[in-house]
């Protein structure tokens, strides 16, 4: 048995196929994580969506911030973005089995036997593995609720600073963006949602979030989405980048 990691599929059915043909995958023996943003810009999130449901306990899927968009447009509080292909999920006639298999998905996959854990863009630097799981299920707990359409009306990038007296929404935001949007930081830990591309098209005094020194979970191997194009991430262990940049790559774990 062989499990592998795969980045951003962004809703590209194709790239996504080809891939599983590459690797071989055997549904019957193989497992595959996904690291979020199934869907997102690519011609065909619909059905990158529906075979990755069909695999059940062989897929382990944590949510990205296209998923999040999804279930805001889902639930009417938000707009259409350019080039994204999540009508098609919208108008399906099996939509609403679809949101309610992704309000079900975490934010954060953990292996004890491996020592990992699997986020669609990082863990902030200042929690514990321990308060990271904790934080996570806070949002999890309002996804998956009845109470869901309020909390997605109530989405916001207004808080890139964690504290523990955050409360009510803005803490419920700043631990979905975290897991979902995070790239940058500066040295105290605050975070530059806006911060986007490759480390060296950054301003001065932002680093990627998991150089923060004294992080918090330097002792667990992380797997994520690198949708920035991450160059330095060699030199910290226990820092694994799955690419999305120029092409779809799995990683296998058990190497």
């Amino acid at each position: 048995m062989t499990t592998y990691a795969i980045g951003s599929v962004n809703g590209d059915h194709q790239a996504l196929k080809s891939l599983l043909e590459t690797i071989a995958f055997n549904p019957d023996k193989d497992s595959l994580w996904f690291s979020g943003n199934l869907v997102g810009g690519g011609p065909d999130s619909l059905a990158v969506l529906r075979l990755v449901k069909a695999l059940g306990k062989k897929a382990v899927t944590v949510l990205g911030n296209a998923e999040l968009h999804l279930l805001q447009r889902a639930a009417g509080v938000a707009e259409t973005k350019p080039n994204d292909s999540l009508d098609d999920i919208l108008n399906a006639p099996d939509r609403e089995e679809l949101l309610k298999w992704l309000r079900q998905r975490g934010l954060i996959h953990h292996d004890g036997k491996r020592n990992a854990a699997l986020v669609h863009a990082g863990i902030p630097g200042a929690w514990s593995f321990s308060q990271a799981l904790t934080f996570a299920y806070e949002v999890e707990s309002a996804l998956s609720s009845n109470k869901y359409p309020t909390f997605m009306e109530n989405r916001r990038q207004d808080q890139t600073r964690w504290h523990a007296k955050l409360t009510g929404w803005k803490r419920l935001n700043f631990i979905a963006n975290a897991y979902t949007l995070m790239k940058y930081c500066n040295e105290q830990g605050k975070l530059d949602f806006g911060a986007s591309g490759a480390m060296r098209h950054q301003a001065e005094g932002l680093m990627p979030w998991y150089r923060q020194a004294e992080r918090g979970t330097a002792h667990i191997h992380i797997l994520f989405a690198d949708d920035a194009g991450f160059e330095d991430q060699e030199a910290f262990p226990g820092i694994h980048p799955l690419p999305a940049v120029d092409r779809l790559t799995a990683m296998v774990l058990d190497d």
